[in-house]
This record gives structure tokens, sequence and C-alpha cells, in this order.
């Protein structure tokens, strides 16, 4: 999914970027981005009122499955509009207020480039930027769930408090934080 929406935010970068200046690119990225927000809270509309919907029926019900579906549906199609509003607005902030060597460089160099490879070249240059930050993270965040169940494997009170606050941490775990936790931790049978 992430290598799709890595994929279809290029060709639109180059898209953009191939007939404007970086300002305007940029411009049209933050249009683009708003119109994302405007399906991001359809979306968000049609869940709740499918949950509204849901909750009158009972669960073994046949209408039950086709809702519990559709929402599930709805579900993935928002977490891809939110995966891109996120992407853009990485990207906008790294053109706009370059921070990294790679966007830096980019910046300084577009000026004497032609036109029509400013802003491919601007706001591609932000994309990786994103991109690399964004394996930095889950490399490191990976590293932080192996350790902890390191630890929980080899010391006995560490596992047992670890145990007593499990309640605890998952309240306090966003979804996202809970769906890495769960992608690293072994399975146990």
């Amino acid at each position: 999914m992430r290598n799709l929406m890595t994929i279809v935010f290029v060709c639109v970068s180059l898209a953009i970027g191939g007939c404007a200046g970086v300002g305007q690119s940029i411009d049209q990225l933050g249009s683009m981005r708003d119109q994302a927000t405007v399906i991001q809270n359809d979306l968000q509309n049609q869940l709740d009122e499918l949950a509204l919907m849901r909750e009158s029926i009972p669960d073994d019900s046949a209408k039950s499955n086709s809702i519990d579906a559709l929402i599930s549906q709805i579900n993935a199609k928002l977490a891809v509009v939110q995966a891109a509003i996120i992407h853009a607005d990485q990207v906008i902030d790294g053109a706009t207020n370059p921070s990294d060597p790679l966007t830096i460089a980019a910046n300084a160099i577009s000026p004497w480039i032609p036109a029509p490879v400013q802003a491919p070249l601007v706001l591609g240059a932000a994309l990786l930027a994103t991109i690399m930050r964004s394996r930095s993270l889950s490399t490191g965040t990976k590293s932080i769930v192996e350790s902890i169940n390191y630890v929980l494997k080899k010391d006995d009170s560490f596992s047992a408090a670890f145990a007593a606050n499990a309640d605890t941490i998952r309240t306090i775990q966003t979804p996202a934080a809970r769906k890495i936790v769960n992608k690293w931790t072994p399975k146990t049978n």
C-alpha cells in the first residue's frame, strides 16, 4: 500500500510540476490535499452513519454482515486517504521549509535548472526525504518493540509488571501504535 501511494505521489508531483513553478506546484499540491480532506470528512460521516445503523441491527442478522463489510471497506478507503494527506503535508512542509540535506540541496540548485524540472526536483526531494524519515522511524520503532519483547522473555519481574499494567498500556496506545506492536510482536501458540 505504501509503495503504491509513493508511486502515485511521484506521478502527481511530476504532473503538477511539469508545467508550473515550484510555488505554483506546492499550491496545487495543497489544493489536492484540501480535496482529500473533504473526501476524508465524507468517509468519516459515512462511517458515523453506518455505526448508528449497525447499533440498531442484531448481530445475527444478515444485514449486520453486509454493514460490517461496508464499514471495513470504508475504513480501508479512509486509511488510504489519511495516509495521502499525511504524505502531502510532509512533502509540502519539506518543500517549503527544507530541513534536511536533500531538500536543502534541491532548493539551492532549483533556480539554476530549467523551470519544468524545478518543481519535480523540489517536490521529489521532499518526498524522498519523507520516505527516508518514515523508514528510519519504522526501523527504530521495530527495535523498541523487539527490545521490550526480549526483556519480557528474560526478566520475570519485568514481565509480571508489564502484564499487570497491560490494560493501562493498551488504553494509552493509539490504534497506529497498537498496529505496529502487533506487527512486530512474535505470535505465540
